[in-house]
This record gives structure tokens, C-alpha cells and sequence, in this order.
């Protein structure tokens, strides 16, 4: 199976996000807004998101009413959001006084309950070039990404011989917003992950493998297994604090955490690999919040 590329579609989105959230943290309120409002038609798809981002916008603005209506119109056409997100969103302290709110809230929270439906349907299983494969890799991806995604950051794995079974998460927080819950859900859907394919990567050494959200997650399902079950642990950015881990943590198999030194989890990581005895910490100079393929592979290697 050829690794997909992300769609021109997929990269617009990812750039206008960019963009905006730099405006935002730049407090360039009124730039960011005007960049969602003149958004290019390829990114419809992401209404919803969209339409949050441009309500945090007006509601830091000082509009909440504006913001409400941005949610409203996304809701009628058929958005919506976790209501954990909305009830907890520092920009829309405002917005959630008016009397309309209640209403959508209730209404979006419907519509996130009903998809949250887990499924293992669309997790991918991929061969390296040469077999037999020296090992599988399971492979989680970043919050606001895909099993795609982690596809794409992990193809160094395929390259150094592992089979890569990337697995997509079923949580979301908006139609187009997936990302690992903080719950023994997230180690559930692991488990039926590899429950799934479990006759083809019987006998194979396990690699568990992500980035940021899909980081803390590998992290933490890999200290939940008996020694023995897991060969490695390689997580890149894992958004996780010291509180996230066990008490008394025990590794199962040797493992590496992988942060850029321009990451804004840094300091969390350090931290938290400071509590893990025996784990390999990597802080990669001129890195942000990324999976360099280079260290990837290095590490695998």
C-alpha cells in the first residue's frame, strides 16, 4: 500500500490554521478574523473548525454576540462541538451569559454523543518493502490529525523493516477535530486495535510509537503492559505531565522521548522522562512541536 500524500485541500486548511492561531497569539484579533472570513471554498469541509476558531477570535474581541452567531450558523449547517470544549473555551466566558447559548450547547452535545461511535474501520496496516518485517510499530498520531498522518511521520519505519499499523483515533471534538481522550478509553481503542490484526503481527516485537496527543497515549498503554509485551517506546512530543504517569511507573521495554528544544512542551517532557528510569530523553535543537524523520530513524536504527 503507497502512503497517501495529504490533499491540496487538507494543506490549505492546515495553513490557514497556522496562520490564524499565529495572528491570535500575536493579538492581531482582527487579521485572524479576517483570514476566516475570506477563507478559500477547498476548506468548507472544515466549517466547524473554522467556525470555533473565528468565534475565539470575536469573543477575545469583545463580540460576543458575533460569536454566538458564527456557532449558530455552523450548527445549522450541521456542525458541531464537544460541549466539554465549549463549556470550558476562556473566550467564550461572555458568550456562554447570552440566553441562546444553552440551546446550542444542548443541541451540539446530541450530535457529538452520537459520533463517538469506536471503530477500528479505518485503521491501516502497512508491509515494509522487504519481509519478513523485524518488528510492527504501532503507530498514534497528534491531536487534529489522522492514521494518514501517522503514516506519513512514521514512513521511516517502514523504510528500517517494520510492518506500521497506524491507528485512528475515535474521539473527536468536532466533525473534523480527532484527537486521544485523557480516559481509559484511549488505551481501549489500542487494545481493539491490535485485537483486530492481532493474527497478522502475532509473534512480531512491538514498538509502540506516537506524536503529541498519540505520545502520551503510547506512553501510557506501554506502562499499563506486563513486561515482556512491548520491545520499545518511542514517543515524539508527548503531551503529558508527571501527574499523567502511575505512581511507581515501570517500563516495559526500552524507551525514548524524542522533543524539539523550541517545543513548548519541553519542559513537561524533561520532567517526565526525569520519572522514567532508564529512558532515553532526545532533545532536538532548532526542532519545534514536529517528528523529525532523521531522529526517527536514528532511533529506530
Amino acid at each position: 500500500m503507497i502512503v497517501e500524500e495529504p490533499s491540496a485541500a487538507l494543506t490549505a486548511y492546515r495553513r490557514l490554521n497556522d496562520e490564524v492561531f499565529r495572528a491570535y497569539e500575536e493579538g492581531r484579533l482582527q487579521d485572524g478574523i479576517r483570514l476566516l472570513v475570506t477563507a478559500p471554498p477547498s476548506t468548507l469541509p472544515w466549517r466547524a473548525e473554522l467556525a470555533y476558531l473565528l468565534a475565539c477570535l470575536q469573543g477575545a474581541a469583545g463580540r460576543p454576540g458575533e460569536a454566538l452567531d458564527t456557532l449558530r450558523e455552523a450548527l445549522a449547517e450541521g456542525g458541531w462541538w464537544d460541549p466539554a470544549v465549549l463549556d470550558g473555551e476562556e473566550d467564550f466566558t461572555q458568550v456562554r451569559r447570552l440566553p441562546a447559548f444553552a440551546a446550542l450547547r444542548e443541541t451540539s452535545a446530541g450530535r457529538w454523543s452520537e459520533a463517538l461511535t469506536m471503530s477500528r474501520d479505518h485503521d491501516v496496516l502497512v508491509r515494509p518493502g522487504t519481509l519478513p518485517a523485524r518488528g510492527v510499530l504501532l503507530a498514534l498520531h497528534g491531536a487534529e490529525e489522522s492514521e494518514q498522518d501517522a503514516l506519513r511521520a512514521w514512513r521511516p519505519a517502514l523504510e528500517a523493516g517494520f510492518a506500521v499499523l497506524a491507528v485512528r483515533s475515535s474521539w473527536r471534538t468536532s466533525p473534523r477535530y480527532r484527537t486521544w481522550p485523557r480516559t481509559p478509553r484511549a488505551l481501549e481503542e489500542v487494545d481493539a486495535a491490535l485485537a483486530a490484526h492481532a493474527g497478522e503481527v502475532a509473534g512480531l516485537p512491538l514498538t509502540v510509537a506516537g506524536f503529541s496527543a498519540g505520545g502520551r497515549v503510547a506512553l501510557q498503554w506501554a506502562l499499563s503492559r506486563a513486561p515482556g509485551e512491548v520491545a520499545r517506546v518511542v514517543a515524539v512530543a508527548p503531551a503529558i505531565s508527571v501527574a499523567e504517569l502511575p505512581e511507581s511507573p515501570h517500563l516495559p521495554g526500552r524507551t525514548a522521548l524524542v522533543v524539539g528544544a523550541r517545543d513548548d512542551l519541553l519542559d513537561d517532557v524533561r520532567e517526565v522522562a526525569g520519572r522514567l528510569a532508564g529512558c532515553r530523553l532526545e532533545v532536538v535543537e532548532g526542532a519545534g512541536h514536529e517528528v523529525p524523520a532523521d531522529v526517527i530513524r536514528r532511533v529506530l536504527a
